[in-house]
């Protein structure tokens, strides 16, 4: 899920649904299907793109305005093909270099230096875990030799902090640990940066509103495992709110909605697994469900 400026909303793409059996057991079907988050209601768009899939990375590029949309896995296996959405329609790219196939790792786009950079992941075959940085130009792939990188890890959140013109890495996990470091990518390498306060799979987006990193953290296994925390441009905190908060989910998309200076957190599963449809969203202070009369 990504903020797309051409359509003023939220684009969500593809993800994976289930059907309950015959036997009682619920069968994962990966999706292929564009929606719309206009602030108050999902719309699905009637487009071709990218083959059904679930774990898919995307960000938005705002040098060549376009939504880039990179590997993933579905029917085919693992997947590394490049898709952008320019606002209203799907294209897939041909480029010289492509990444090995890689799905549940994150991407970000650094808006300093105009590339898309992406990290971390897993590949076909169990425990198949990637550390390698690759970055998009808008026409070709590069991987990069740093001499220091984050150790291989999937479910990491990553997200561009506007304020201190940096590509931020948090949590993830890998080997059976949750993590909680923090990653900072200055266009050359990586440095390690404070850990946070909360160890566990991560989304990242941006919240220009308050000009920090937004966090949603969910650590399976932990009672109260879900937390919001916050990335100042220096350090970590967990955010507090009263009153409603959305409840433990794996795999959740969050996005930071510019039009209405919220961020969104839509699906998610947990412990079934059935995927929820619900749409929650954050105002900075306080949590509140939106319930619109159409979902994704």
């Amino acid at each position: 899920m990504v903020y797309d400026p051409e359509n003023q909303g939220l684009i969500l793409f593809g993800g994976s649904t289930t059907i309950p059996q015959p036997d009682g057991h619920n069968l994962g079907v990966p999706l292929d299907d564009t929606w719309l988050w206009n602030g108050a209601s999902w719309h699905k768009l009637d487009v071709a793109g990218p083959t059904a899939r679930g774990g898919a990375m995307a960000a938005y590029d705002s040098v060549r305005h376009e939504i880039v949309l990179f590997g993933g896995a579905g029917a085919q296996g693992v997947l590394n093909d490049t898709w952008t959405w320019d606002g209203s329609r799907w294209q897939l790219r041909d480029p010289v270099h492509k990444p090995q196939p890689r799905y549940r790792g994150c991407v970000a786009f650094d808006e300093r230096r105009g590339v898309l950079v992406m990290v971390g992941g897993e590949g076909e075959g169990t425990k198949v875990f990637t550390s390698t940085t690759w970055t998009w130009d808008g026409t070709d792939w590069t991987m990069h030799s740093p001499g220091v990188s984050p150790p291989a890890r999937r479910f990491a959140g990553m997200a561009y902090a506007a304020t201190t013109g940096t590509t931020v890495l948090y949590g993830g996990t890998w080997a059976g640990r949750h993590l909680s470091d923090t990653w900072l990518w200055d266009g050359t390498t990586w440095r390690r940066g404070p850990a946070g306060p909360a160890p566990g799979w991560a989304s990242l987006t941006y919240d220009a509103s308050t000009q920090k990193l937004v966090g949603f953290i969910y650590r399976p296994g932990e009672v109260g495992s879900v937390r919001l925390i916050a990335w100042d441009g220096s350090k970590w905190a967990q955010e507090s709110s009263a009153g409603s908060f959305p409840g433990p989910r794996a795999q959740a998309a969050v996005a930071y909605d510019s039009a209405n200076a919220t961020v969104v957190v839509y699906g998610g599963m947990y412990i079934d697994p059935v995927p929820y449809a619900e749409t929650w969203v954050w105002s900075g202070t306080t949590w509140s469900l939106s319930e619109p009369t159409v979902g994704a």
